[in-house]
């Protein structure tokens, strides 16, 4: 039988973030395909997301397959004496990374989260920064071709204690932990198959 819901710790793959009031400029200068919509994220042509959580911040996660090098040119590639009044923020150290993948997802979340993630109000690529299991938090809704996933990303000192919680919560739902591995190729296996369209709002 599927689990309904499956969770996966992700922090092993590239997150990058960068801070400053010329931080939206100095990614479109970079091409990345980017707005200034704070709480909300924006696809990137080789599968990565680019997350603006205000118009001074944006923060980078890696597709599932990782990024072959790409957020190192881009942490790497930064120089002060440029002058873009932006800088490169080691979000792989700050932060941990959860996703979650399964119908019950939203479910879960209410028992945890006081925002409203249910997706008929939370939209694909909307972001809520908000608290999870009493934890500042970043949640984002990522769908991936069907599949209706969430990302958590929360203080990388205590992802322990919320991967704990997660596994809590989720075992009324008969949700499952999974390593890294197992959770993108099952979410990439689906999508090179080309099953189902856009989830479900």
């Amino acid at each position: 039988m599927t689990p309904s819901l499956i969770i996966s710790d992700l922090s092993e793959l590239p997150r990058l973030g960068f801070k400053g009031r010329g931080t939206l400029g100095a990614m479109q200068a970079r091409r990345l395909q980017i707005e200034n919509t704070p709480n909300r994220a924006f696809r990137q042509s080789d599968g990565s997301l680019c997350l603006v959580l205000a118009a001074s911040e944006v923060f980078l996660l890696s597709a599932f397959e990782g990024d072959k090098g790409r957020f190192s040119e881009l942490e790497n590639g930064w120089r002060i004496e440029d002058g873009e009044r932006t800088y490169p923020m080691p979000r792989r150290h700050s932060h941990a990374w959860f996703a979650l993948d399964g119908e019950a997802a939203p479910e879960l979340f209410s028992k945890i989260c006081a925002v409203d993630l249910r997706p008929r109000i939370f939209g694909d690529l909307a972001i809520a920064q908000t608290s999870v299991t009493r934890l500042n938090a970043i949640v984002l809704r990522a769908d991936v071709a069907a599949r209706r996933i969430y990302h958590l990303l929360a203080d990388s000192a205590a992802s322990a204690y919320m991967l704990a919680c997660l596994k809590d919560a989720a075992e009324e739902f008969g949700g499952k932990i999974v390593g890294a591995p197992a959770f993108t190729s099952r979410v990439m296996a689906e999508t090179r198959h080309g099953k189902g369209g856009e989830a479900d709002e």
